[in-house]
């Protein structure tokens, strides 16, 4: 078995937490978390889920920790990661999921505490390995200690960047996400938690909310030829999951919306990007993707090019959902390439 810890118990470490028990609890177990809420209240939000549903677990309390289908997972309250007893509890791999600490030196802190690897749920703001499954997993090297899977957003992108600069060629790209509000933003008017940032103080649920995006610096890493020619922007609306991506590609040659869409359902059948990448033809509106597992969701009837170079593509995506999906076969990914023993291989990651 793969020993889990998640640092950091809000929407995607509860959402990842569930991912493991419905999909992979034969393989990991979330020994630990480390989380600063009381102990009825995290049991209560790992069952009840207002946008994912009910999960069909066992949670119980016992002191300060979890009883999970009767298996304990000891609960921490500690700020610092290298304060974690991850030694003790014998963690192959901790899921930092706070969003707080987004830098090497500050992540390394869980290593020093005697986990064996970590992977970071946010985008690195140094030269930290980003992993997207699907686009640059094949870099993963069993040296890197620590990993992020960047943001759901980049996520989204990242596969439609690869299928149109294989097959086009891109000269520039320009990305708005339309953007479900996020627990980081405020029910009223009220100090924002980033310095800065005037209109994240707004009420979330009130209004659409202009503000930066970190997808498309992550994007840099993950294709560095493109460095330079891409940028974008985000639009926080009033919806509380379900988002959308919307790329304005100008390339190098010619296509067609027919062969747009011939591209990118052919990549979504093969192994690389069969779970993550799909294409809907229906007229379909947000809420027809809410845990959905994919990572992006081309919206076929959005699709448009003018003058055979400039094109634009709009793609789907459950911000909390798929993205957690993608962060748990990176964990199961990480710690597999670590034990010997495991009698599994990487099909596995196919979403169910």
């Amino acid at each position: 078995m793969i020993r889990v810890a998640i640092n950091g118990y809000g929407r995607i470490g509860r959402n990842v937490h569930r991912q493991f028990l419905m999909r992979f609890a034969d393989v990991v177990e979330v020994v630990a978390v480390n989380a600063s809420s009381a102990p009825d209240m995290r049991a209560y939000l790992l069952k009840y889920d207002s946008l994912h549903g009910r999960l069909l677990a066992d949670v119980r309390v016992d002191g300060d920790d979890l009883l999970v289908n009767g298996k304990r997972v000891r609960v921490v309250q500690e700020r610092d990661p290298s304060c974690c007893p991850w030694q003790e509890f014998s963690v192959d791999v901790v899921v930092e999921s706070t969003g707080n600490f987004l830098t090497w030196e500050e992540v390394c802190g869980h290593l020093q505490a005697g986990a064996k690897r970590v992977v970071v749920t946010a985008p690195m703001k140094d030269t930290t390995p980003t992993i997207v499954p699907g686009v640059n997993d094949d870099t993963l090297a069993a040296d890197m200690d620590i990993i992020s899977t960047a943001s759901c957003t980049t996520n989204c992108i990242a596969p439609v960047i690869k299928v149109i600069d294989a097959a086009y060629g891109v000269e520039s790209l320009l990305v708005s996400s339309v953007h479900a509000y996020t627990a980081s933003q405020n029910l009223l008017d009220n100090k924002a938690q980033e310095p800065g940032e005037l209109r994240r103080a707004r009420a979330a649920t009130l209004s659409v909310i202009p503000t930066k995006t970190g997808a498309v610096r992550a994007c840099d890493a993950i294709f560095p030829h493109l460095k330079g020619r891409m940028d974008g922007m985000a639009f926080r609306v009033p919806v509380p999951t379900v988002s959308c991506a919307y790329m304005a590609f100008l390339l190098r040659r010619e296509a067609t919306v027919c062969e747009i869409h011939q591209h990118m359902r052919t990549a979504s059948l093969q192994p690389e990007l069969r779970g993550i990448l799909a294409v809907s033809d229906d007229e379909c509106v947000s809420i027809d993707f809410q845990t959905d597992p994919h990572s992006s969701i081309v919206d076929a009837p959005s699709t448009k090019v003018v003058g055979g170079r400039a094109a634009q593509i709009v793609s789907w995506y459950d911000n909390e959902w798929g993205y957690a999906m993608r962060v748990t076969e990176m964990t199961l990914r990480v710690g597999m390439q670590r034990s010997s023993s495991l009698p599994y291989a990487v099909s596995v990651l196919s979403p169910a």
